[in-house]
């Protein structure tokens, strides 16, 4: 199996299980389980506090003392054991509890498979989009395959697709994995905070978990809000895939479009298409208009996720690969994300507009940080460039 394959496969194996669990936990929860809505978000917040835990701790630590291939292979069986014991549970504190335990180890893939993917794109010239889209084909399958089983059966089957799912993953996860990924990313403690004395990071830091926290009043009430302009609920889950669909032709063609451009540019054009994406919303209570702006989710989703990997290709050393995809997990997907659904529910309590117009305000100041990268970048490439020269002119006089 070719290195290519292999992490196609990891990406929709884990992927394939996180379409069953984010779009449908929360029915679980309610109408298998019969806790409150206000339960079910106590469980579901104490799970989002955790897994930035995981992806800016516990992934980081993790890699310290073993491989990202025996990694690969304990956090689905783990999460397999888990999600079993919650079976019979049926107290809200013991569910919560498993809950933080399951969410300590699920959610790891999330940086795990990201920090595989740069590995293997600098060690083995692995194409980072043409795998990540398996991802997004695993999560549509599973998105839509669950609700079909949902309308014949009943919310109890979610917890029983969810196992499957995971074992599906055990056995993706048991292929031999490449041989980049069975050493140990640094045999000594790697002073991970480096990282932050980098202008350059802190700025992409910055810049792409800004933009993908935006989209938390999309995926918070993106349901609603079509609901508010009347569509059927029958056609929303058509709607919603696509932008999933958008994003799996954008990692197909990805590193063909945009390899050979800069960070910079790829970070405006997803700037850009953020701000344009949720002005549409905020100013058109149109579903054709929305419909479109579903199309952007492969530019503000799909680039930025491209030009976080990229410039760490470019700029940051293997060793530090697990804390850069942690802290930007952490950041983007799980902290940034359950701060921006307080804001964006609190804007769209006033008017669902409000919601998806503060998105495109957080976004704006996005545009200077861009300039700022641009011009750190230069200065950079400058200095490297001048000590590049001061070397060969030393050599040259000590040879004459």
């Amino acid at each position: 199996m070719t290195n290519q394959r292999w992490m196609s496969l990891q990406f929709f194996g884990f992927f394939f299980t996180f379409g069953i669990f984010v779009p449908y936990w929360s029915s679980w929860l309610i109408l298998s389980k019969g806790f409150t809505a206000d339960e079910a978000g106590l469980i579901i917040a104490m799970g989002l506090i955790t897994r930035a835990i995981t992806t800016f701790f516990i992934f980081p630590l993790a890699c310290r003392y073993i491989t990202l291939a025996q990694l690969n292979r304990i956090v689905p069986l783990a999460s397999v054991v888990l999600i079993i014991v919650l079976i019979p549970l049926n107290n809200v504190m013991s569910v919560v509890l498993i809950t933080i335990l399951l969410s300590l180890i699920y959610p790891m893939p999330l940086a795990m498979h990201e920090a595989m993917a740069s590995t293997l794109i600098r060690e083995s010239g692995i194409q980072y989009g043409k795998s990540r889209s398996y991802g997004s084909i695993g999560y549509i399958i599973s998105l839509s395959l669950t609700g079909v089983i949902i309308s014949l059966k009943d919310e109890t089957v979610i917890i029983y697709l969810m196992i499957i799912g995971c074992i599906m993953f055990v056995l993706i996860a048991s292929f031999n994995a490449p041989v980049p990924l069975k050493t140990k990313i640094a045999l000594n403690k790697v002073p991970s905070f480096h990282l932050f004395k980098s202008k350059s990071f802190l700025l992409v830091l910055a810049m792409c978990s800004i933009i993908q926290a935006a989209h938390a009043a999309y995926y918070s009430y993106a349901v609603l809000f079509l609901k508010t302009i009347g569509i059927k609920t029958s056609f929303t889950g058509i709607i919603l895939i696509i932008a999933v669909i958008s994003e799996i032709v954008f990692f197909y063609v990805s590193d063909t479009l945009f390899k050979k451009q800069s960070v910079p540019k790829l970070l405006m054009y997803s700037i850009s298409a953020s701000i344009i994406r949720w002005l549409l919303i905020a100013c058109f209570n149109s579903i054709s208009v929305f419909i479109f702006s579903q199309l952007l989710h492969s530019i503000t989703f799909g680039l930025t996720q491209f030009a976080f990997v990229k410039y760490l290709d470019e700029h940051v050393e293997n060793k530090y690969f697990p804390f850069a995809h942690g802290i930007y997990a952490a950041l983007a997907l799980s902290l940034g994300s359950g701060i921006l659904t307080i804001v964006s529910g609190y804007l769209y309590s006033i008017s669902p507009s409000f919601s998806f117009l503060g998105m495109a305000l957080i976004c704006v100041p996005c545009l200077i940080l861009c300039y700022s990268l641009s011009l750190v970048l230069n200065l950079n490439d400058k200095n490297k460039n001048l000590q590049v020269n001061i070397v060969g002119e030393v050599k040259k006089n000590a040879t004459n």
